[in-house]
């Protein structure tokens, strides 16, 4: 990239158009964590914003007050700014955010910037520092977006990918331009002044608008897991079951089962006993490997076993059935009886249903807390 171009650029005028910026993104985020908390590791990246805010802030008023202690902060607070998006992320994806290694990293970051303060007068130290921490960063953040939003979050992946390519651009060219002179003052017209607030500017709309999409397509899967979900149980209800058994082995066997007098539970105990149990059933079902499990109503759930030989399948319903009845329900005994049909000739929903249906029917009527096959 040419210099001369960049040189064209007013750095007061970037500072300005930057701290625009910091601020439009902060009142965005603001609104959004304010309507949306459910959204995972939102709440990190307001105070991400927050701090980028206060950063800019700083640098801004460089400009008229310039003091080493300002230039300080401000480069501490948007390291720190850049520094919680990993654990945003993390806790955005589920993962735990790693506290030790932001601990560390931002210990060590202080420690040399007070020395590169307190010790060196020379800018040279403080940009190389400020821009391999913003690189290794960024490749932390990538990394991160790549291990858990793809595919689910495509578009926001992609987002977040190229605007930490174009900020390594810029910290490139940047080191590079250090070797041209010596920097003293912020506000000198340098190729190293004017990179930082062009990266912020960039860097901020891009990053804020990254962090849209991954709450658009958060809510976006979330509605849809709400409508191909049981509420209480958490298992599939009938239609994300048949969308998920469409996609699953259909060599298996088809189960449909039933609590064993579900009413009595209620009169005895109460419905909200009886809700106990029936999330207590889906909690021991959805810990089930190799299997699809749904609630399609009331007491009846549907099963989709992937063995294929019929003394497995038989042998994997017993399983079932007496962890079921082992279940701790605060005194609450309960059994169940299954019906089992293999699904050896094509797979036809209906029909296998309706022949594991009359499998449970036979089930209840020779004593429940059993296992039949469908003849």
């Amino acid at each position: 990239m040419d210099a001369s171009i960049l040189l064209k650029l007013d750095v007061f005028t970037l500072m300005l158009m930057a701290l625009g910026g910091y601020s439009l993104g902060f009142i965005t985020l603001s609104i959004i964590w304010a309507t949306h908390r459910e959204i995972p590791g939102l709440g990190l990246w307001w105070w991400s914003s927050l701090c980028a805010l206060a950063a800019q802030t700083l640098f801004f008023l460089q400009a008229f007050a310039p003091n080493m202690a300002g230039i300080w902060t401000a480069n501490l607070l948007i390291t720190f700014c850049i520094a919680l998006m990993p654990l945003a992320l993390q806790r955005f994806f589920g993962q735990a955010p790693s506290w030790r290694a932001f601990t560390l990293f931002m210990l060590a970051y202080v420690l040399i910037l007070s020395w590169s303060v307190l010790f060196n007068d020379e800018m040279a130290p403080r940009v190389l520092l400020a821009c391999l921490s913003y690189m290794v960063l960024g490749a932390v953040i990538v990394w991160q977006v790549w291990r858990h939003g793809y595919p689910a979050y495509l578009p926001a992946v992609l987002v977040f990918t190229v605007v930490n390519i174009l900020l390594y651009g810029f910290n490139l060219i940047r080191m590079g331009a250090l070797l041209g002179g010596e920097v003293r003052v912020l506000m000198d017209q340098h190729v190293v002044n004017v990179l930082p607030f062009l990266s912020m500017l960039m860097g901020n709309y891009l990053s804020t608008f990254g962090v849209l999409l991954l709450c658009t397509q958060y809510r976006a899967l979330a509605l849809r897991l709400q409508a191909s979900q049981d509420p209480l149980t958490g298992l599939l209800n009938r239609r994300g079951f048949m969308a998920r058994a469409s996609k699953a082995s259909r060599r298996g066997a088809l189960v449909v089962l039933d609590l064993d007098d579900f009413k009595q539970i209620n009169d005895r105990h109460g419905h909200e006993a009886g809700d106990r149990v029936l999330a207590a059933v889906g909690v021991y079902l959805a810990a089930q490997r190799d299997l699809v499990a749904g609630r399609f109503g009331g007491e009846e759930f549907v099963l989709l076993l992937s063995e294929r030989e019929p003394t497995a399948q038989q042998a994997r319903c017993e399983q079932i059935r007496e962890g079921i009845a082992a279940l701790p329900l605060n005194g609450i005994q309960i059994t169940v009886s299954m019906g089992l049909v293999p699904c050896q000739h094509g797979w036809h929903f209906d029909t296998l249903f309706s022949q594991a249906d009359r499998a449970l029917y036979q089930a209840k009527g020779s004593g429940k807390n059993r296992v039949c096959q469908s003849a």
